[in-house]
């Protein structure tokens, strides 16, 4: 009979758990289906399934407890999950989803039970697409690393060639190694199989470690490689013959090739490595022949959890079912007149570059004081900030950079006496290129708060989804130079002037209807 109870409260926890991640699902399902970078991730699930049947036995005689303190990692990953899902930030509630899993293993079935689980569940990990912040960290030096060792590859080959940053100059035309060439794409499912591959062919830990440690270098080295057979056959054979039927197949190619140097390494592990000190049998013994946890029976975290699951479940689809905040006329109707400050006319931006930035609506323009002051303005606008979003605003200490200026200064600056807020916190960069030095400012501003920083305004947003209280959300930099013998000082005083009358202007602008 408690057989029966758990299994019932089970599959009620299962069905609270779709409920409580329905919509940050189906945005995994887009990333899966739409990024070839993670095209392996429907075979996740089917390995990670295999490895539980094939300890079906050790399953059917664990004994299923309680193991309480598996409640406090559940509690503080719920938590998060509910600050990424209400504030719209799927680079927070993608990563927690397997430690919830995890957690509740351990809450509602205990020791025994999770360390049998531990395995599989954890290599769900290789399902969760990468933040872009963590994308762009590991693809600038992979890109490098990829485009030095084609170069390397090239001039063994006898091809001269030129390289200036990621560009492969071959002469008759230049190869560019672009993020899709960084390698990450070979690395990801790589060190996933190199671990599957570890888990059933080897028994030793250490060993087990390396392997999948090696899965990187062989991707990196394996994609370097690639790039350099593609600049010989553009050498050779001409543009068409590399990037046709050999740039589209090289991925198959170069993994196959990759998997065969982690079988010989293992080869070679093998045959220097015949006597081992380290060998963690006793560990495997253990795991093998699970024991009973002391925390005793209950299906009492089981209906906790899943309580707790079906209130961020609901609190996210009427989250999801607020009413995007719209705007009369557009952004693009915004005031080119703020005091003094004249603006001649609006800068266009085609679609698409609005949607990557991460909003719905912008206004870009340049206003003068008359005299030879000019400040740049940049208004993004989300009506919709609630929904989950790939492209949600971008923080200029990423894109500013990658544009060829070199950050001076980066610091939290206040302005005050700004209508409606009082002061306000923003985020101040010193910026130069070729001798030009500007100064940037930048935050985000909901209809009742103001931050600098964009976690801090997605908790914000996701404080106004449970208060229920709908709102938009705006991106705002202005930019003004720093003219020949100003200071910074100078210059902040002049931004804090402008953001000061440019402030009530826009406020009385962005006062959305319903749509």
């Amino acid at each position: 009979m408690m057989n029966r109870k758990r299994i019932l409260f089970s599959g009620i926890l299962l069905i609270a758990f779709l409920l409580c991640y329905w919509s940050t699902v189906t945005g995994l399902v887009h990333v899966w289906t739409s990024d070839d970078n993670y095209s392996y991730v429907f075979l996740i699930p089917f390995i990670s399934a295999y490895v539980i049947w094939e300890r079906r036995k050790d399953i059917a005689e664990v004994q299923i407890d309680t193991n309480w303190l598996g409640g406090l990692p559940f509690i503080l990953f719920l938590l998060i999950s509910a600050y990424g899902i209400m504030g719209s930030s799927p680079s927070a509630v993608r990563p927690a989803m397997p430690f919830v899993v995890l957690s509740l293993t351990l809450f509602c079935f205990g020791s025994s039970f999770f360390r049998i689980f531990a395995f599989p569940l954890s290599f769900l990990f290789f399902m969760i697409p990468l933040p872009t912040i963590v994308q762009t960290w590991i693809g600038l030096p992979l890109k490098a690393i990829s485009t030095k060792l084609g170069e390397i590859i090239l001039r063994i080959s006898g091809i001269p060639v030129f390289v200036e940053g990621n560009i492969i100059d071959l002469g008759v035309m230049e190869l560019q190694v672009v993020d899709a060439c960084s390698g990450l794409r070979y690395i990801l499912p790589l060190f996933a199989l190199g671990i599957i591959f570890a888990h059933f062919f080897e028994k030793v830990r250490w060993k087990k470690i390396v392997l999948a440690i090696m899965t990187i270098p062989i991707a990196i080295i394996t994609n370097g490689f690639r790039i350099g057979m593609t600049g010989i056959l553009i050498q050779a054979y001409g543009q068409d013959a590399a990037m046709g039927f050999f740039h589209s197949f090289s991925g198959w190619l170069i993994f196959i090739f990759a998997f065969a140097l982690l079988f010989v390494f293992h080869s070679l592990m093998k045959k220097f490595f015949k006597v081992n000190s380290f060998n963690s049998s006793a560990s495997i013994t253990s795991e093998q022949k699970p024991g009973a946890s002391r925390a005793g029976h209950s299906t009492i975290p089981l209906i906790a959890s899943s309580l707790l699951l079906t209130l961020v479940g609901i609190l996210s689809i009427s989250t999801s079912h607020l009413s995007p905040m719209g705007l009369r006329d557009g952004l693009a109707q915004f005031p080119l007149a703020i005091g003094d400050w004249k603006a001649q006319s609006t800068e266009r931006i085609s679609s698409d570059i609005i949607e990557k930035s991460g909003a719905e609506d912008v206004f870009t323009a340049v206003y003068s004081d008359g005299e030879k002051n000019a400040v740049s303005l940049y208004v993004g606008y989300r009506g919709s900030p609630f929904l989950e979003s790939e492209n949600f605003f971008h923080s200029p200490n990423v894109c500013i950079p990658s544009s060829g200026w070199n950050v001076l200064q980066t610091r939290k600056h206040r302005i005050s006496g700004v209508p409606h807020f009082g002061n306000i916190p923003v985020s101040e960069m010193v910026i130069e290129k070729t001798g030009y030095r500007q100064l940037v400012y930048f935050w985000f501003q909901t209809k009742s708060r103001v931050s600098h920083n964009v976690n801090i305004n997605r908790y914000h947003l996701s404080l106004h989804a449970i208060m229920r209280d709908n709102t938009y959300d705006v991106f705002i930099r202005p930019i003004s130079q720093i003219y020949e013998g100003e200071t910074i000082e100078d210059a902040e005083k002049r931004m804090d002037q402008f953001v000061r009358e440019m402030m009530p202007i826009l406020l009385q602008f962005l006062k959305p209807n319903p749509v």
